[in-house]
């Protein structure tokens, strides 16, 4: 979404917020995304001017409002608008916010996710039984459950997640199993089991995440 912004303001717009979200306001080094204050669709502008800096939770925020199913409040472009203005005034003006800076640092889940995703991508590949031993990895997905970043998706993304996440959780399960076995032939009958698990989970789990990162990132 940001590509089409003149790049030499948009960096300018990159050092007067210091790299943190005018929503927000945390800290985002490049896991930063320019958006359009009001669409292109509804008449919008790439004039600087109808540019605001989100992180990629926000951005998230911002586009997966359902007219059709409404929960919450969705965000308006008059209401986008001010909190931009408010935070570049912030950013401006009182400069010592940032020398012990109250704000979270770290990403969001959503963005902790995809690294999860990616680490548990590279652990499904391993398909010799020797190898089995290591689970995989589910707290990110927890977490964004807990602060409600799973439920602002689109059905088709949240469901391609959960999917991934099922088949994780029942390839973990058969690992377990395989693992506590006593030696034998029920053993590695349980690790053939355990292993065709996660052979099938490596398809969910790839679609998940590619497509997880190409929501974030705007180009959905």
């Amino acid at each position: 979404m940001g590509k089409s912004f003149d790049q030499k303001e948009v960096g300018n717009l990159l050092a007067q917020c210091h790299r943190r979200c005018c929503i927000c306001h945390r800290f985002c080094g490049i896991k930063l995304e320019t958006d359009h204050i009001l669409p292109k669709s509804e008449g919008g502008t790439d004039d600087i001017e109808n540019a605001i800096l989100v992180c990629f939770e926000c951005h998230a925020e911002i586009h997966s409002y359902n007219d059709k199913h409404p929960r919450g409040r969705k965000f308006r472009p008059e209401e986008l608008k001010e909190h931009k203005k408010q935070w570049l005034e912030i950013c401006k003006n009182k400069p010592e916010a940032f020398i012990s800076s109250p704000w979270e640092s770290d990403v969001g889940p959503l963005q902790a996710m995809i690294d999860e995703l990616e680490f548990n991508e590279r652990l499904s590949q391993k398909t010799d039984p020797k190898e089995l031993g290591c689970l995989f990895l589910d707290n990110q997905f927890h977490k964004a459950i807990n602060e409600g970043a799973i439920s602002i998706l689109v059905d088709e993304l949240k469901n391609l997640i959960i999917e991934a996440y099922a088949a994780i959780g029942l390839s973990n399960q058969s690992i377990l199993s395989a693992l506590t076995q006593p030696l034998g032939n029920s053993r590695s009958t349980l690790k053939n089991s355990a292993q065709d698990n996660i052979r099938l989970s490596q398809e969910k789990i790839k679609k998940a995440k590619d497509e997880l990162l190409t929501f974030l990132s705007g180009s959905r």
